[in-house]
This record gives C-alpha cells, sequence and structure tokens, in this order.
C-alpha cells in the first residue's frame, strides 16, 4: 500500500481518538466539579458550582481570532507549544473579546498530560489570584490541542522583571502585592480545595499580570493532587531548576510544601530582581556572584538583608520593614527540612501582619533568638 494511502487510512482513527479523548475529558470535568466540594473560601474566591465549565470552541474560530496563529501576535513559546494574542467578536459566547491561545501539540506524550491537567483543574478552580481556561479547542489533523484564556495585558512576572523592566515594578508597593496576590493564590490552592492542589511549577514565567499588574497564577501542566496520605497522586513530579525543592532529588515526599519552597525562591527573585543564577560582568564580591539563595543567607548571617534589595527601585517609596519581613518570609519557606517550613496559610498570615512578628531560621540569623528586628506590621487586607 502506498505511503499516502496509509496515512489517509490512519487518520480517521487518530482524529476519532482524539475527538474521543475530548469527550471523555470534558465528562469527566463535568462529574468531578459535582462531587468535588471545597471548605469555606477567602476572599477572592467563588463557589465551584457557580463556576461555567470551559467552553468549546471551533477551530477556524480560533484561527481567524489569531490571524492563522500569526508569529507577530504569539506571546510565548514553551516546550510543548506556544501561546498566541486572540480578538475574538463581541457575539462570541465567551464573556471577553481579548483572549490568549495555547497550542499544544498532541503527538507528545508529556504535552497530552499537561493538557489534560490544564483542563482538569480549570473545572476546580475559581478564584481571583488564578489564570482559569475559559475554552478548548483541538485539531485533530494537525494533532494540535488549544486552551483559551484571558488575555493578561501585561505578559508574565519573568517579562516584566528581566526583559520589558517594567517602570510599575520599580514601585515596592507593587511588588508586595504582586508577591500577596501568589501567596493568597497558593493558599487557595493548599487550603480550600478537596482534595488540596500542589502547583509543582512555581516560578516568574507562570506568574501572569493583568492590565493593572495584579498577579495570578497561571500553567496547571504539572499540577497534581495531594491525597489522603499526604503525597502528590503520582510518584514523581517534574519542576524547573532553581525552583524545586530540595526533597525532589532525594526520594521525598511531593507535597504543598514542595510549592512553598518554591514561592520562597520567587519571594527572593520579585525582592532582589535577579535571577536564582546570575554572574555579571561587575565586580562584585563572592557571595554576590554566587547563587541567590547562598547571596541571600550571607546577608541574613551578617544582618544586612536590605542589600538584597532591588537596586532599581525608588528608595524613598521603599518600605523597609515590609522588605525585611518579605526577605525573612522567604528565608522561611526555604529551610531544608520541609516540616519546618510554614504552610502557605501561615505565610499570607505573615505577609499581612496577622501572625505578628516572624523569626529567622536560627541558622540564618546574626541574633542567638532569630528575632525579627523590626516593629509589628500594620495589617495589609
Amino acid at each position: 500500500m502506498p505511503p499516502h494511502d496509509r496515512t489517509n487510512r490512519l487518520l480517521p482513527p487518530l482524529a476519532g481518538g482524539l475527538t474521543a479523548a475530548f469527550s471523555c475529558l470534558l465528562l469527566l470535568v463535568l462529574c468531578f466539579r459535582r462531587i468535588s466540594k471545597k471548605r469555606t473560601a477567602p476572599a477572592g474566591a467563588s463557589d465551584t458550582d457557580s463556576k461555567k465549565p470551559p467552553h468549546r470552541l471551533s477551530y477556524s474560530l480560533l484561527r481567524r481570532a489569531t490571524a492563522n496563529f500569526s508569529p507577530s501576535l504569539r506571546l510565548g513559546q514553551g516546550g510543548f507549544g506556544s501561546v498566541y494574542r486572540g480578538d475574538l467578536k463581541k457575539d462570541s459566547v465567551l464573556a471577553t473579546s481579548h483572549i490568549a491561545v495555547k497550542v499544544m501539540d498532541s503527538g507528545s506524550l508529556q504535552g497530552e498530560r499537561e493538557f489534560q491537567n490544564e483542563l482538569l483543574f480549570s473545572s476546580k478552580i475559581d478564584c481571583k489570584y488564578i489564570v482559569s481556561v475559559i475554552g478548548f479547542s483541538s485539531n485533530p489533523s494537525k494533532r494540535r490541542m488549544l486552551l483559551i484564556y484571558d488575555l493578561m495585558e501585561n505578559g508574565s512576572l519573568q517579562d516584566c522583571l528581566f526583559h520589558k523592566k517594567s517602570e510599575e515594578l520599580r514601585n515596592w508597593d507593587k511588588r508586595f502585592s504582586i508577591a500577596l496576590n501568589i501567596a493568597r493564590g497558593l493558599e487557595y490552592l493548599h487550603h480550600y480545595c478537596d482534595p488540596p492542589i500542589i502547583h509543582g511549577d512555581i516560578k516568574p514565567s507562570n506568574i501572569l499580570l493583568d492590565v493593572g499588574f495584579n498577579a495570578k497564577i497561571g500553567d496547571f501542566g504539572l499540577a497534581r493532587f495531594k491525597m489522603s496520605g499526604g503525597i502528590s497522586s503520582t510518584p514523581s513530579m517534574r519542576g524547573t531548576v532553581c525552583y524545586i525543592a530540595p526533597e525532589y532529588g532525594s526520594g521525598g515526599d511531593v507535597s504543598e510544601k514542595c510549592d512553598v519552597y518554591s514561592f520562597g525562591v520567587l519571594l527572593l527573585v520579585l525582592i532582589a530582581g535577579r535571577r536564582p543564577l546570575e554572574v555579571t560582568g561587575s565586580p562584585m564580591s563572592e557571595f554576590k556572584r554566587a547563587n541567590l539563595l547562598s547571596w541571600a543567607r550571607h546577608l541574613a548571617r551578617a544582618g544586612k538583608l536590605l542589600d538584597l534589595v532591588d537596586q532599581r527601585m525608588v528608595v524613598e517609596y521603599l518600605n523597609r520593614e515590609q522588605a525585611l519581613l518579605c526577605v525573612t518570609v522567604a528565608l522561611l519557606c526555604l529551610q531544608k527540612l520541609p516540616t519546618r517550613r510554614p504552610s502557605m496559610k501561615e505565610v499570607v498570615g505573615m505577609l499581612c501582619g496577622d501572625l505578628g512578628c516572624p523569626q529567622l531560621p536560627v541558622e540564618f540569623s546574626p541574633s542567638p533568638t532569630g528575632r525579627f528586628p523590626v516593629k509589628s506590621q500594620k495589617k495589609v487586607r
């Protein structure tokens, strides 16, 4: 049989298989929504039962919305696909006309798993600190799977910190607000979802900023449920080097404390305005040339935590007590033993000033007690 005939014979089964997979996944999403109940949720979260399931849109509609997936509309690119800006007509079934479209290659097993994860977890999550999938589509003949999100106009935190170097992020209050948004998003996943959700890949490129620079957690491709035994539903999780917790490589349990560790790294990155591993060409001390975590620990022992703060920020508007608080919270999250790390509920409490003055881990403190050397914080709401 000629090769092209074999291909033509294979396409219908492939298309049918992908369509069936979509149908089964959507059915699973709807059933899961019915049996999943959240505990009393904090401000910013809605009742899961009131959330509409993602809409299925035609591939041709999304192709028109993105000008046939024009490179000029590409917002970013990852390991399993690209994200494009799209503009829909106002009569669309979606509540918004400005969208982001993630195009994933279904030829990759990992890509398929991430697609299924995103769609499944989106049905469970309704929180203003988390990006939700609002639609999906597929093109079996091109083996493409598509996810649709609300457009986040200011892109990722990674872009704003390191590429665009946004003026907005020279403002300390804006950075603190971003940190608190992320913490509240993780608090929701860990404490108000049943079963709890472990994100598994907290990093700047997965934090998206809307038009007002309000932060939302995105990309649930590696997310997992925490089972009753206290570990994730799979024996291993992938993540991003420099952000993954040390227990990943030592065969320890994968728990929500892994997200807490990743948040600690992210918080240091947000405070310092630099990557976890970054060597510049300018003369600087050995510790400053090393990785960010080592530098932060060195400064903590030396009692110079404020030296960590990004020098691009407008100094006269820097809240010194709040900056010291954030570095302290980050170091608490970065403790090697998961049991010593705070929960995300405790992190939010510390950042909001509800839990009093936190103490540095004794091994990083310049004082014998590890007492945090600033006044009590005003409560943040």
